[in-house]
């Protein structure tokens, strides 16, 4: 977009120039002068308008990125925060299956103990 409005201020400033080497020709220095002046100004003035034009879509993208970045943090907190939930969730099942391999183990220690009495 910046790129456009130096394309057309360069175009502009062509256009001036090409006016101020025709109306330098003219014999009346005061009313070239004039529009010279008044070429000037507008040229100022276009700079000026673009210069904004530019400032204001820099603010506008760097707000745009922040809100982007804020939303890309809190995503990655609440994934961090749901991924250490199911690691967590992980480990008591791995806990649970430990003890209940544990309690099988004994159950099956004492059907052995059992059945070597009864032999």
């Amino acid at each position: 977009m910046v790129r456009y409005y130096r394309i057309k201020t360069i175009s502009m400033v062509l256009a001036i120039s090409s006016l101020l080497v025709l109306l330098s020709s003219c014999n009346e220095k005061g009313t070239a002068e004039k529009i010279g002046e008044k070429i000037d100004n507008t040229v100022e003035s276009i700079t000026e308008e673009l210069d904004e034009s530019a400032k204001n879509t820099s603010k506008e993208l760097d707000k745009a990125v922040k809100a982007v970045s804020e939303k890309l943090d809190e995503a990655a907190k609440k994934t961090s925060k749901r991924v250490e939930e199911v690691s967590d969730n992980i480990f008591n099942v791995v806990e649970a299956a430990k003890e209940t391999s544990e309690k099988i183990e004994k159950v099956s220690d004492g059907i052995r103990n059992a059945v070597k009495k009864d032999e």
